[in-house]
């Protein structure tokens, strides 16, 4: 989704002022863009699939429906969001789907420019439908992308853009990476393995230190969060690209390994458990182009 741009006339104290704004966010790798202006309603549709509606493991092609009450979603009050998992042609059909990393459904929503996350597990109702209540505290355009792992199929990630009315405020772009950040009391940073950098098109590992007052944390202690030591959303900042990733425990390191399709910027989510509390973290991850080595 484009950005409307913004053109206004100011004094010259005024544009010091926004001068020592713009510095300040990009230090942070960040900076303030005017506010999106989210659609003017959310009804009855599918979500649109990320892997292009292709068979899934079993030959079946599956999809989303999802519904909203109220359609018009309003920052500061609830709704309520139902989804129903269909195969495409047989849209009757019940769906059952596997627990996967602890529940039958994750539900990531990400605000459109990757500043805001929450993770949510939508239960199954009396109606087979799976259902989750929210209440959004600030009006935009948001992503849900829905996980889910049909029986007898293959894990699947789906995503639908959505609009909240009321109380937008400015968009934040990312334009620098950065490896660090605090979920308080603790301190994450990220790295990349072999190589000394990320890059695009193959395997890639991901080391997560965690430190708690300048002690390093052993990812062992770490509580066991849907089903492992916590569990890593990444998404690519330019086409939302999508992964979801957990981490093993290697020689003492919280390692994930995945693989970046294309070079970019790319927002991260880390979250671990200690003292039955989930920690989030947020970082910007840099990701190179493959340069392959002449035989030469």
């Amino acid at each position: 989704m484009n950005l409307k741009s913004f053109n206004t006339k100011i004094n010259y104290s005024g544009r010091l002022a926004i001068l020592a704004a713009v510095c300040l966010f990009f230090a942070l790798g960040c900076k303030e863009r005017p506010a999106e202006t989210p659609p003017t309603e959310t009804k009855v549709s599918v979500m649109d699939s990320i892997m292009q509606n292709k068979p899934r493991g079993n030959g079946n092609t599956y999809r989303m429906r999802v519904l909203s009450k109220p359609d018009i979603i309003q920052a500061g009050k609830q709704v309520v969001f139902s989804f129903t998992p269909q195969i495409v042609g047989k849209e009757t059909e019940p769906v059952p789907l596997d627990v996967d990393h602890g529940y039958e459904m994750h539900l990531i929503m990400i605000s459109n420019d990757l500043s805001w996350f929450e993770l949510r597990h939508p239960g199954l109702s009396d109606l087979g439908t799976y259902e989750q209540n929210f209440s959004f505290e600030k009006g935009g355009v948001y992503n849900l992308f829905a996980e889910y792992k049909p029986t007898g199929s293959i894990d699947t990630v789906q995503v639908k853009t959505i609009g909240v009315n009321g109380g937008s405020v400015k968009s934040v772009t990312f334009s620098e990476p950065r490896l660090t950040s605090m979920a308080l009391p603790y301190s994450v940073i990220l790295s990349p393995g072999e190589g000394g950098k990320f890059e695009s098109g193959k395997m890639q590992t991901i080391l997560a230190a965690i430190t708690k007052n300048g002690e390093v944390i052993d990812p062992n202690t770490l509580g066991d969060y849907l089903g492992g030591k916590g569990h890593m959303v990444i998404i690519n900042i330019y086409d939302k690209a999508f992964l979801h990733v957990y981490p093993v425990v290697e020689n003492g390191n919280l390692v994930f390994h995945t693989m970046f399709a294309k070079p970019g910027l790319y927002r991260a989510w880390l979250q671990f458990q200690t003292d039955n509390i989930v920690r989030t973290s947020d970082f910007v991850i840099q990701v190179e182009e493959t340069i392959e080595k002449s035989n030469e």
